[in-house]
Formats: structure tokens, sequence, C-alpha cells
């Protein structure tokens, strides 16, 4: 291959040297290392970019086409047609690859001005790599640690799940780093975060502890559900401690239809708030529970999250659609509001959870939120805090730092706290 300022006749006589060589490099490619004879896409550009201005479609009727100005004649001797007719129609990777098994059968003198300006016989980098082939992660046995190829985090497999490993968890873990696994980045990436709902899992730092996974939530499992509730005939993984120690913060995700693992329990409950609001027997089909995911959960943990009155703020409905009232929960009270409070207390941007209509009707009729419940109506600027069943005034100097926190009062209508009686 020649400059395009060449004359025809220096053209020919390249062509004529040239052709012999093609039948040995096309016979025998790179009997030596595979990137002996190799370039970087930047230095065939180089080369494209002197022959044929950086024009990899050119095609002059001079009889050399392409970025790398290749003759008919090389082109098949050096199977280009594999790609296309003339090199002119082949992409430009197929025009490189070509000239890849050119340069290694004829070094860079095949393009005896422009090989050389551009550097070609000294770049000895392989313009098109070959991917590395990494096993799937989900492949691995639990308890391998893995990581990309492409990025610093380390996760160790666990059922399927990658679970991320802090710096802080590798020496109490006993992780050892030196048997990690590269695996497919799309891969590594693409794994659940979280081993699957059922998953008994444990502290790999060590500890009594035993928790089962429902929703990426860590559930502790008390000391009688371990074998009451069958926990001990699975399998039990140990975690990273500082991801463990996340997911015990967690909460069920709302709407998660749950029951006592044991079985012996009719009772079926759905979470809202990191709360277990009882479905009553005429509600489980009537309000479509029955058509949910039934997750069993460990007993000790249900009794003490059906007992936990749900978050303050908590917006909630009939989940039935029988009522289109709207409430806020305040200490264990299910406060009616108007449309004009709805959306004057800024209520309209939390989100609105659905409730069982007889959970709901009961939190309704209660008289008085719990002791310590902080309130606010819009008829004035006074807190009130419930104490016995009453409302106190609160002064300004009971809030600030260390003391406590206007995020926590409960914005409700007039016509409630005026019906609860004031402290004496």
């Amino acid at each position: 291959m020649r400059s395009a300022a060449r004359k025809l006749a220096a053209r020919k006589l390249s062509a004529r040297t040239v052709t012999a060589a093609a039948l040995l490099a096309v016979a025998a490619p790179l009997l030596g290392s595979a990137n002996a004879s190799a370039a970087a896409i930047s230095t065939w550009d180089k080369v494209a970019q002197c022959e044929a201005t950086g024009n990899w479609a050119i095609n002059t009727g001079n009889g050399y086409y392409g970025g790398l100005q290749i003759s008919m004649s090389t082109w098949r001797a050096y199977g280009g047609t594999q790609y296309a007719a003339r090199p002119d129609q082949a992409t430009k990777q197929q025009q490189i690859l070509t000239g890849e098994k050119i340069l290694a059968g004829q070094g860079q003198g095949a393009w005896p001005s422009c090989g050389p300006a551009a550097g070609l016989g000294a770049d000895h980098r392989d313009p098109y790599p070959t991917a590395p082939s990494y096993p799937n992660p989900s492949s691995l046995p639990s308890g391998t640690l893995v990581k990309s190829p492409n990025g610093p985090q380390v996760k160790v497999m666990i059922a399927g799940a990658g679970i991320p490993v802090a710096g802080s968890d590798v020496t109490p873990d006993h992780y050892d780093l030196s048997k990690i696994v590269l695996v497919d980045d799309s891969a590594f990436n693409g794994l659940p975060g979280a081993p699957g709902a059922g998953t008994v899992v444990h502290d790999q730092a060590g500890g009594a502890g035993r928790y089962v996974i429902i929703d990426g939530a860590a559930l502790q499992i008390g000391a009688a559900d371990w074998t009451a509730d069958g926990y001990n005939t699975r399998p039990d993984m140990g975690v990273p401690t500082a991801w463990l120690q996340g997911a015990a913060q967690r909460t069920v995700s709302n709407g998660r239809v749950v029951m006592d693992q044991t079985g012996t329990d009719p009772s079926r409950y759905v979470m809202v708030n990191g709360s277990a609001l009882h479905i009553s027997a005429a509600e489980w089909t009537a309000n479509g529970y029955d058509s949910r995911s039934l997750m069993g959960v460990p007993t000790s943990w249900l009794a003490g999250t059906a007992a936990r009155q749900l978050a303050n703020g908590t917006i909630v409905k009939d989940a039935s659609g029988a009522n289109s009232t709207v409430y806020v929960l305040a200490g264990g009270v299910a406060v009616p509001l108007t449309y004009a409070d709805f959306t004057g207390f800024g209520y309209d941007q939390r989100p609105l959870e659905g409730a069982p209509g007889e959970w709901l009707g009961a939190a309704a009729a209660k008289a008085a939120p719990a002791d310590g419940t902080m309130l606010l109506s819009p008829d004035s600027n006074t807190v009130w805090q419930i104490v016995g069943g009453k409302k106190r005034a609160m002064a300004g100097s009971e809030f600030g730092a260390g003391k406590l926190s206007f995020d926590d009062v409960v914005s409700v209508p007039t016509a409630f706290t005026a019906k609860l009686a004031n402290a004496s």
C-alpha cells in the first residue's frame, strides 16, 4: 500500500512484490506472538489519514481501496473477502483486522511511506483484544468473594446474591482477599443486593444472633423460634457484619402480608411502615390480601411488630376503598382529615398507605393518643403534649439540641385537639 499521491506505476510494482508473501501469511498466520506485529487503532487511524485522508470508504478508481488503500490482490490473499468483496465496502474494524495480517506478513513496508510515518512497526498493541472469559457469579458457591475487573468493590456470594464487603469487615469476618474471583462486569453489577426471602443468616464475625431475610430486611430469630419455627433446618449463612447491621435496621416492604412461621396461628397481618396490622378473616379475601405473597416470620418478631404503634405522621386509608376518608396517625389514633387538612398540612406529599378497614376503625375510635405524642393544630402556634390522655401546652424551651424535636410534632385538625381535655 502506498500514499494516494504515489504514481500508479509505483503502486503496481509494490503490488507485485507483496503478493508472494501474502500466501504464506494466510496459510500460517502469525506463528509467533499474536500481537508481535499488531498496532493500536489510533496508529491505524494515522495510516488511514496518510493514505486516504481518513476516509475508510474511499474508492477513487486507482486500484486501491478503503482507508488503508489495499489492492484487490492483497485483499483476497489475506482473506479480506470473508468480510466484503472490496476493502472500501468493509467496516473500519474489518479493514484493520485484514491490515493486521498484512502487517504480520510484510511489515510496515507494505505502506512504504505512511507505515513508518505512523510508527506502525513500533506499535505492538492489539487493536481488538479478546475480552477475557469470566465465570457467572451466580454459578459460584456461597462464601465466594467476587469483584468486577473494572472496580474496587468486593462482594461475597450468599445464596445467589452479592453482598458488599466493607473494608471494616475484612479482618473480623476473616475474608481472604487473595481468593477473590474476577467475574463478568455486567453480571457483578446486576447481582441482587440481598439473599432471597427466607434465607437464614448470621454475622460472619461470630455471635449467637440469627436472622431471616425478608425483603432485604434482617428479622431477628428468637431463641425459642429457632427450633419451633423450623429455622434450624435451613442453611445458616454468614454475611458481612456491616451489611447485617444495616439490614437489621430495615423494615419489611409496605403491603407485605405475613404470618407466624410456625403456622399454628391463623392470624394474618399486613406490613405498613414497620408495623404489622391485623387483617380480619372477612377482609382476607374481600380486600384481596389472599392474592399477595404470604411470608412466614419469626414468632417473637411478629408479636413485637404487631404490638408496635404505627409511626406518627403515617397517612392511611381503608384498603377496601369502602371508606374514602384519609387519616393521619398520631400516638396510635387514626385522626380523620378533610381534603383541606390533607393538602394544607402537606400530607398530600407523603405516601398514602392502605390499611385493613377493621384495624383502621379501631384506631379511629381510640379516645386519645399515647402519652408523649406532640400535636399542633392550625388555630394556634401552641404545641400540645399528651399526658394521661389529656393535653398540656409545651414551652419553646423544651425543644432544641439534645431536647425534643419539632420534626416529631403531628399536625392535626383543630377539632381533634379541641376535644382533648387540658391537663391540670
